[in-house]
């Protein structure tokens, strides 16, 4: 016996946005919704189903992917925009990697993205921003649905709709697998196709050069390796589509010509170098610098040796300079690394609330978690907010400044005063246990004879000032 390939098939999404399904159709959707782009819906495989939520960006024409949620073995997971290297457990924010279910969940961060893999061979992959992967064995042939298809080998029945009718529009094909639960007002597509981005006859033109996504299909450029594997032309159309958008925006195309190169990696070509100073250079962080082919299991303070029996092939990352390791996202040298406590990582100086009554406070020190007792107040509640866990108020009170000299208090009394050059609107007052802030208002002088209002806020050491009209309310 010996280790076998399993053959696999992906479906990705990338930029505003365009879904490439297992079958290899090619579409562009721009609902902001929630939708289901795959779930398992026959036979007796295994259950799983992703859901991905789409946001505007700029434009109202197009729209982007922000969260990737996955759902398997009764585990919610969620991969959220703006934090690489961590993922949403039923709700509360884990630095990867971690696993679940006695590891048959497994989370962990390769090249820059995200990813999640299961023991019966589903791969979820967000690169926190724009670009989402989802890999599937062949043992899910015909048992797939949802935008990227129904995984049977035959391109022209992938729109098929949740009530199994197969239909040509894209849009209502899309929209019939918006996920329940998603309430936002005006979330559906609005336009439909290419049609989308308004391309003039002197956009695509342009945009189809060598300089712009014609390097994707110049047959004698970086990726021309990887044009028999993967054929350029819908990546070159996506591409085109994205810059029309963005105005051509060089930032946009990078991400174009990015999607196209890991297709390739991810299917074991290596494109020539194509990343130059002043063209798509990718700043790594401190203590790392970018590998065009590094290793796709980056050692991490969990896990230090996991490169040395890697699976998944080389790709492009910021990789970590000798002596120091990857933790919580960045590079830090071994002797700060963090805590492994309790199945989660935790980096050297975070303080967490543990426990669903919010009963413990944990600090990690260079290796060594300490914990202490600790509760809520009186008028608070332990729960969930923004993925981490602590004491939140039950209520709020407020207080109103309507226009000069009106005011309402917290207390719900409501008086006059002219005012002065410097009135203390709210503050915390002597030695508290509270959190100190203080709001202030203050005539400024403008000019030789007239003066601006300006509201000045106060906390944690940072002071932010904004100057009000004559008929600004401050609530």
């Amino acid at each position: 016996y010996s280790c076998q390939t399993v053959q696999r098939r992906t479906c990705t999404i990338s930029g505003d946005p365009h879904y490439y399904t297992f079958d290899n159709s090619v579409f562009h959707f721009q609902g902001t919704c929630t939708y289901v782009l795959s779930e398992q819906c026959q036979n007796e495989l295994p259950y799983y189903r992703v859901e991905g939520k789409n946001e505007h960006r700029g434009s109202t024409h197009v729209s982007w992917t922000r969260l990737v949620k996955v759902f398997v073995y009764d585990e919610t997971i969620e991969l959220v925009k703006g934090h690489p290297g961590q993922a949403k457990v039923n709700g509360s924010f884990a630095t990867a990697p971690f696993s679940l279910r006695n590891g048959s969940i497994q989370v962990y961060q390769s090249g820059f993205s995200v990813i999640v893999s299961t023991d019966f061979g589903l791969m979820v992959s967000y690169d926190t921003s724009s670009y989402v992967r989802i890999s599937v064995p062949y043992t899910y042939l015909n048992s797939t649905c949802g935008l990227c298809g129904n995984f049977n080998n035959h391109p022209g029945d992938d729109f098929r709709t949740r009530q199994g009718e197969v239909v040509s529009s894209d849009v209502v094909f899309a929209n019939s697998w918006k996920a329940p639960g998603d309430d936002e007002p005006g979330c559906e597509a609005q336009c439909g196709g290419l049609a989308c981005a308004v391309c003039t006859t002197p956009q695509l033109a342009r945009y189809r050069n060598s300089a712009h996504c014609g390097i994707i299909e110049n047959s004698s450029g970086p990726f021309a390796a990887c044009h028999q594997q993967i054929p350029p032309g819908p990546f070159v159309e996506s591409c085109v589509y994205d810059l029309c958008v963005g105005r051509g925006y060089q930032p946009i195309l990078c991400q174009a010509l990015n999607v196209y190169s890991s297709q390739c990696q991810q299917n074991g070509v290596q494109p020539q170098s194509w990343r130059n100073p002043g063209f798509c250079e990718i700043p790594c962080p401190a203590n790392s610098h970018f590998e065009a082919q590094g290793t796709g299991c980056p050692p991490t303070c969990v896990n230090p040796n996991y490169n040395q029996s890697c699976p998944l092939p080389n790709q492009e990352s910021c990789v970590c300079n000798q002596g120091y390791l990857l933790s919580g996202g960045v590079c830090v040298p071994h002797a700060d690394c963090g805590c492994t406590f309790e199945g989660h990582y935790y980096q050297s100086g975070e303080t967490v609330i543990l426990d669903a009554d919010c009963g413990r406070r944990c600090t990690c020190s260079y290796g060594s978690m300490t914990c202490s007792p600790h509760r809520c107040g009186q008028h608070e509640s332990c729960g969930l907010q923004n993925g981490e866990r602590g004491c939140t108020p039950n209520s709020f009170a407020t207080c109103w400044i309507r226009g000069p000299g009106s005011y309402d208090t917290f207390d719900g009394q409501i008086y006059q005063y002219p005012g002065a050059c410097r009135l203390a609107l709210a503050k915390v007052m002597g030695s508290s246990n509270h959190s100190y802030f203080m709001v202030t208002a203050e005539k400024v002088p403008k000019g030789v004879q007239s003066f601006s209002n300006v509201l000045k806020f106060e906390a944690e050491g940072t002071q932010v000032a904004i100057e009000l009209a004559s008929s600004s309310t401050v609530r």
